[in-house]
């Protein structure tokens, strides 16, 4: 059944906690009426796929009714529903370019390469800035807070989340500062579908097997952002045609095995139009110097190939993964650390 007390909380931001927890960030937020209260922000999935899908309008453009209408709103929560209400709808609202989202993981070592990198400085900006908070999602049944702050439609797997399916009742983040600009964080599941059904009982539930993660590739948004309202939130940074994916680090029994079947691997990817022979190529894990070279090996265009590495371990401690050409010239290099590496039988994706 859909959301049974969705709407928008206009407020303003008291402190943005973005590891309170390891699936949630909280936004803790006051308005005109109450004492402080929270929103809880999902940053991770608890699915097999852990990544979020992200969406980041720096511009979204003030000029959109959805705008107009949340100009209007006075401080507090507003219950919304249907399409001619506030109500955030992804896929039929026209505000999300969906194809223009990327791929983020909670956390990577590094500078700018995961959901909290970029959260943070938004929202703490939003914060020092004294903008105006506008979060959509559900309201508590204590009503002391808001979560369901993503998409919530073409939801699988467990029955919770099925559950929770329908149309016009999608969360999300906007900000209107001081200065007049407004800015939008949208965010999704990796394993939700992008195709759902629109009416009837089965409304907001898939539609066939389409999943984000398949139409989105892993990157790092730009800063700038796009305009909002189908203007597209900016390009990712340039990814080689072939790239590292994802890599099973920690599989369920040992980590070495002499077979291809099982063991660790690492996933790579090819986006172009083209198969690609890797014939020659090699994947090191950078740490300790181990280098196996590829024989024999062709991927499909735009498809994802296994490579199985008895030669070249993945520590379960942290590291990088290093993939070169037949020139030995650096192709993609990713980082992962010892959290990311602990679940068995898990995939951690780049």
């Amino acid at each position: 059944m859909p959301l049974d007390r969705y709407g928008v909380w206009k407020g303003k931001i008291v402190r943005w906690e973005g590891k309170a927890k390891p699936d949630h960030g909280y936004l803790h937020f006051t308005d005109s009426t109450r004492q402080p209260v929270h929103a809880a922000v999902n940053v991770k999935s608890s699915s097999d796929d852990s990544r979020l899908a992200y969406w980041f309008y720096r511009n979204f453009s003030s000029n959109l009714p959805l705008v107009q209408g949340l100009k209007q709103l006075e401080s507090g929560f507003h219950e919304q529903k249907g399409p001619d209400s506030l109500a955030l709808d992804f896929l039929r609202g026209g505000y999300v370019d969906l194809n223009a989202g990327v791929l983020l993981s909670r956390e990577i070592p590094g500078e700018n390469n995961d959901l909290l990198d970029f959260l943070n400085p938004i929202l703490n900006q939003a914060k020092a800035k004294d903008a105006d908070l506008y979060i959509f999602g559900q309201q508590f049944e204590g009503e002391d807070g808001i979560h369901d702050v993503h998409m919530n439609q073409g939801n699988r797997g467990r029955k919770s989340w099925i559950r929770d399916n329908g149309i016009y009742q999608d969360g999300g983040i906007i900000l209107a500062f001081p200065d007049g600009h407004w800015e939008a964080i949208f965010l999704a599941f990796a394993v939700q579908a992008y195709h759902t059904n629109g009416d009837g009982d089965k409304a907001g539930h898939p539609a066939d097997d389409s999943r984000l993660s398949e139409l989105l590739k892993p990157g790092v948004p730009t800063p700038g952002g796009g305009q909002g309202g189908g203007g597209g939130t900016g390009t990712t940074h340039p990814k080689p045609e072939v790239f590292i994916e994802a890599a099973l680090i920690n599989p369920t029994g040992p980590d070495q095995t002499p077979t291809s079947g099982s063991g660790e691997k690492v996933y790579l990817h090819n986006s172009s139009t083209e198969p690609v022979s890797l014939d020659g190529w090699s994947i090191s894990n950078a740490v300790q110097g181990q280098t196996q070279t590829l024989h024999g090996v062709n991927i499909p265009a735009q498809a994802s190939l296994g490579v199985a590495l008895p030669k070249t371990p993945l520590s379960n401690k942290g590291g990088t993964i290093v993939l070169r050409d037949k020139k030995e010239e650096e192709i993609h290099r990713v980082v992962y650390s010892r959290d990311k590496a602990a679940r068995e039988g898990v995939l951690v994706y780049f």
